[in-house]
């Protein structure tokens, strides 16, 4: 009996010691007189992006009026985003954020996408001057979270959806998960995933990014994390213990990976595209600030999104899915999304600023 208590509070102990490592866990609180940009950036900083890779960098000039936001080409996707897409709606969801939260300080945004001619990279010059403008909320950045669980499959509400998608320019198309179109999305998907998953040099990429320690996420505040993938509960406290970055690659974790795409693509009320006119750094830097602008909604809704992009990253089914889906211009994202009862608290971790952010 006494061995078995023992062994309990033993259990116990290191399930205390080893919880999984989430971002207020290894958020530091702000310093007491920290510079208003330096707020403005951090929140900046929460914004969805492409596997966790955090690809931006970020120069503050003239005491914090002009700011540029430039890629970060070593945190690139090279393999399953190869013409830097991904990277730029990543950008894009940067700077939606920083925009959102400079308005709620009081300052008026004026954004100018810049071609540089030396390294032919794309960033984005953000001026700032004070004005009177409109108020967005900052619980919203900090409360966003990516739902990898699977969905309610009702129909997302009318009032609901006119919400969402105010404001983006007629770019973005919802379809009901119940008709032929979202059937077809939601089979495409889960084949491009896959194939993807299955890939060697693309499950080389993806752990490179995966953070199972503690020690590890702690270490590098980017990539994916087993909170971060959904892996929650015992399962997620024994694979941040166990696991390593390159287990990731062996067929049985290859394969329950699809087997939750298959559960997330049938569990949906429907699939929200985002489309343009045109293929280029400037089109896919306004579609990342739609995609968050309409992330930012989704809580208050209970509303889940989860990007799904394989479709668009696999050639093939790109080309076919444009001629299928018949929408007037070009798919440059790809989310689920769908109603659910509850939210959990943000997880994926940050990056601190110091290590983005140069100041001229």
């Amino acid at each position: 009996m006494l061995i078995k208590l023992l062994s309990k509070s033993l259990l116990l102990v290191l399930m205390l010691t080893s919880c999984v490592t989430i971002r207020k866990n290894i958020s530091k609180a702000p310093e007491k007189n920290e510079p208003q940009i330096n707020k403005i950036i951090r929140y900046a900083s929460l914004a969805g992006n492409s596997h966790n890779t955090q690809p931006w960098k970020v120069e503050v000039e003239n005491g914090g009026t002009v700011i540029n936001v430039m890629p970060d080409l070593t945190r690139k996707l090279n393999v399953v985003d190869p013409t830097s897409r991904g990277l730029y709606i990543s950008l894009g969801a940067f700077i939606e954020n920083l925009c959102q939260a400079a308005s709620y300080y009081g300052l008026q945004s004026h954004v100018s996408v810049i071609r540089n001619e030396s390294s032919d990279n794309t960033f984005a010059r953000i001026t700032l001057k004070p004005a009177q403008t409109e108020k967005y909320d900052l619980t919203a950045m900090e409360r966003r979270v990516t739902l990898r669980t699977p969905y309610k499959t009702d129909t997302i509400k009318t009032a609901h959806l006119e919400k969402l998608t105010a404001g983006t320019d007629g770019c973005v198309k919802i379809i009901s998960s119940a008709k032929l179109p979202g059937q077809y999305i939601a089979a495409k998907t889960l084949e491009a995933y896959a194939i993807q998953a299955r890939r060697e040099d693309a499950k080389k990429e993806l752990a490179e990014w995966i953070r199972f320690s503690n020690n590890h996420v702690k270490a590098k505040r980017d990539g994916l994390t087993t909170a971060g993938m959904g892996i929650t509960g015992f399962g997620g406290l024994m694979v941040s213990m166990m696991y390593k970055p390159e287990d990731s690659m062996k067929d049985s974790f290859i394969e329950k990976g699809i087997s939750n795409v298959k559960i997330q693509t049938e569990n949906c009320g429907g699939w929200l595209l985002i489309t343009q006119q045109e293929d280029s750094p400037e089109s896919w830097i306004k579609t990342g600030r739609v995609y968050q602008r309409i992330n930012l909604r989704c809580r208050d809704l209970m509303i889940g999104m989860h990007p799904m992009n394989q479709m668009i990253e696999e050639p093939a089914f790109e080309e076919d899915a444009n001629k299928y889906l018949n929408i007037n211009g070009k798919i440059q994202f790809v989310a689920r999304i769908g109603y659910v009862d509850k939210y959990p608290e943000p997880v994926s971790v940050r990056r601190e600023i110091k290590d983005f952010m140069q100041v001229k």
